[in-house]
């Protein structure tokens, strides 16, 4: 469309001139007049009608695509600064050694001092990591592509560790069975919320009746939702974390819902959160406080730059916070 041509959306000019515009009479001298044209007439129906509608829904969209673009273009020039810092942070902090997971001669397997499987609790953990495997990309990633299909704003992201490693997941699995040695090597999965995890995004404009679509969608391929929480008011965390259940087989898996953005701060930051939650299952010295809190700092100060989505308000936690 040319500058010089109308705007399809824009509303007629109003009238007013009452003598013109009968609808500008006052509604009780009309009906005492027998006039009914002030209920009647094209331009009250016009006033709230489908063109003032689209015509809003028009400029909130155009308002929506300024703020996004400006959102975006704030956040890519701070990217390498806080990259920056994030380097300076490591070389001041250099990270602890990590314990290497080992599988001993008689079959026991240890990662550190305190995570240790017996024989057959390995054997038993490899076996439900290889059955883990096959299930999410046999049943589970078909149903996610088939989700994405369904929304051309949405993306999937993140499926070259959709399934978490084997000794990552033996370490959780170490822990969960930690004092319940009852328990199966199913059981111990079943509490493990991210033992399968993907994300999809979508741009902010679109981000929360993405969500919502999608949240139905996971519905209508049979999964159950067992938690979702709005994290987008959080300080150290933007976006949406859900956990589900597939019936067939009782399998947790984990997706998260970000914005290119949100998904870019929480890679940035995740290193940061991996290094608190392991300083929190350690002997902690001053030296440990004070990096704990330039850790949370910088995760503050990363997530401050990402701007909430409009509409994330109907996004309600799962199940819902009782106020009362």
């Amino acid at each position: 469309m040319r500058i010089d041509e109308p705007d399809p959306y824009e509303p007629d000019a109003p009238c007013t001139d009452a003598a013109e515009c009968p609808d500008l009479a006052d509604p009780v001298d009309s009906v005492d007049r027998g006039d009914h044209r002030a209920n009647t007439s094209p331009s009250r129906e016009r006033r709230g009608g489908p063109e003032v509608v689209a015509h809003v829904h028009y400029r909130e969209s155009v308002d929506a695509a300024y703020r996004a673009a400006a959102d975006r273009a704030e956040w890519v020039d701070a990217v390498p600064q806080l990259r920056a810092a994030w380097q300076e942070h490591k070389e001041r902090y250099p990270e602890r050694t990590r314990a290497t997971p080992r599988t001993e001669a008689d079959g026991t397997w240890v990662s550190g001092e305190h995570r240790r499987l017996d024989p057959e609790q390995n054997n038993e953990a490899s076996k439900t990591h290889a059955d883990l495997a096959d299930e999410a990309y046999r049943h589970i990633l078909p149903a996610l592509r088939r989700i994405e299909a369904t929304n051309p704003n949405g993306q999937l992201a993140g499926l070259e560790n959709m399934v978490k490693g084997e000794d990552r997941l033996k370490e959780k699995m170490a822990d969960a069975w930690h004092g319940r040695p009852g328990l199966t090597a199913r059981q111990v999965l079943s509490m493990v919320p991210d033992a399968v995890r993907s994300t999809l995004t979508y741009s902010s404009e679109r981000y929360a009746e993405g969500v919502l679509a999608d949240v139905d969608q996971l519905k209508a391929e049979g999964f159950e939702l067992i938690k979702l929480k709005n994290l987008w008011h959080a300080h150290q965390y933007k976006g949406i974390n859900s956990q589900w259940f597939r019936a067939e087989t009782g399998t947790r898996f984990e997706m998260q819902f970000h914005t290119p953005e949100s998904l870019e701060a929480k890679e940035l930051t995740h290193e940061a959160y991996e290094r608190i939650r392991a300083n929190a299952a350690l002997p902690v010295d001053e030296q440990d406080l004070v990096q704990d809190r330039e850790l949370e700092n910088f995760q503050r100060r990363v997530n401050t730059l990402i701007a909430t989505p409009p509409g994330t308000d109907r996004i309600k936690d799962f199940p819902e916070k009782n106020d009362g």
